[in-house]
């Protein structure tokens, strides 16, 4: 079968999700001629999330917006469950964040990166990728089953947790299944939500081992509903333990009774913070593909989307030097990165480990002693801020100790 060669770009994006379609906006804004590869026919389908998202990347950072037809419910704060359902109820009365319908979302993100000068190609699967240092990228694909071949100085890899760009180049690391959470989640309707613009989060060994079941409200009677488990940590499949809790669960039974599943949702998730090399020689990484995930919350969306802006200004560097080596690309990306969420994520790993080990007692007197301030902090990193180890020392030494340990 013969390859085509297509027209010249100076950079390619292999994924059009958030991460993808961000990172190419701002390329395309700079002046330069930008490809998007996308191997579906589709945007934002199948989801694979809570579409959850926080207010300040998007708004504030990037000062794109949210598209306005994507959002469903404003977030004005959260409560957690222990166990026992003893609670933490944190809100702020300007908000914090939304939750979106990413099949609106996402196509509204690649509308804006379209809009900027970039090109969209479809239903085109990319097999393999062949760096040149010193003349650029060559990406074999298939497009709708033809062979093609695309050229370009840069190529980004915007294409997932798997991500073939990532192992081509040498980037990929192997998962540790503990740095791994797979994720089960319905849309339903007929909820009983009493707090309409709050999520719920549900802690517990026996209802979402090293994990939580999540209830994000999406109008007065529809939410997502999900659960991440740690690969490894569960007695039984990921589906189970959410049915369990919705159908068996004393709370969530009445929250449920008179709900129905109007789509069901499957994904794995990477905690284990992003990885260490984030690009090589031409060929950076963003998004899932660079495992820019919250090690706590499994949240990414904003993340990646962020790590874009930051390729965008790398890149506008390397084309004005014409240099795209693996040295300068990870210094000036790396660096912006590390910055930005070297630190919390560093330090939300450690504290993933907690999750490892920690008892439902010791839940229990987590959500009894820490506000939802401190809870904030946590997942933000900022664990140097949390001053409550007089408290700690005196409800639960073991849990203190525990923290001392990781932290």
């Amino acid at each position: 079968m013969s390859e085509t060669p297509t027209k010249q770009y100076d950079v390619i994006v292999v994924g059009s999700g958030p991460a993808g379609s961000t990172t190419a906006r701002f390329i395309a804004r700079e002046g330069f001629k930008v490809k998007i590869l996308e191997a579906k026919n589709n945007i934002g389908i199948p989801v694979q999330c809570g579409e959850a998202i926080g207010k300040e990347t998007i708004n504030e950072i990037l000062k794109i917006g949210v598209p306005k037809d994507s959002i469903r419910t404003e977030i004005t704060g959260f409560r957690v469950f222990s166990p026992s359902l003893k609670m933490i109820n944190y809100k702020l009365p300007s908000g914090e964040g939304y939750i979106i319908d990413r099949r609106i979302f996402d196509k509204e993100l690649l509308i804006g990166a379209v809009l900027e000068g970039a090109d969209i190609q479809l239903n085109t699967q990319v097999t393999g990728i062949k760096i040149d240092p010193t003349k650029g990228v060559t990406i074999k694909a298939k497009e709708k089953g033809k062979d093609i071949v695309e050229t370009a100085p840069v190529v980004i890899g915007a294409d997932g947790i798997y991500s073939k760009v990532a192992r081509d180049a040498g980037l990929a690391e192997p998962f540790d299944p503990k740095d791994l959470d797979t994720s089960v989640g319905y849309e339903m309707v007929g909820v009983d939500i009493d707090e309409p613009t709050v999520l719920d989060l549900y802690m517990g060994n026996e209802v979402a081992p090293r994990g939580y079941i999540w209830i994000f409200p999406k109008g007065e009677h529809c939410a997502n509903v999900g659960i991440g488990v740690g690969v490894g940590f569960g007695k039984k499949s990921v589906k189970e333990y959410l049915d369990d809790f919705i159908f068996k669960h004393p709370e969530a039974k009445k929250r449920f009774k008179n709900a129905k599943i109007i789509e069901e949702r499957i994904g794995a998730i990477p905690v284990g913070g992003s990885l260490e090399r984030l690009a090589t020689n031409r060929v950076l990484l963003v998004g899932d593909a660079a495992r820019q995930v919250n090690p706590l919350t499994g949240g990414g969306i904003a993340y990646g989307m962020e790590a874009g802006k930051m390729i965008s200004d790398t890149l506008v560097k390397a084309f004005e030097n014409e240099d795209f080596s693996e040295k300068t690309l990870r210094t000036s990306y790396e660096k912006l990165w590390q910055d930005a969420y070297g630190k919390s994520f560093s330090m939300g790993s450690k504290a993933r480990k907690v999750l490892d080990v920690i008892t439902d007692e010791q839940m229990e007197n987590i959500v009894e002693v820490f506000s939802g301030e401190d809870l904030t902090k946590a997942v933000t990193g900022r664990w140097g801020q949390i001053k409550m180890g007089a408290k700690l020392m005196k409800k639960d030494p073991s849990l203190l100790k525990l923290l001392r340990e990781v932290l």
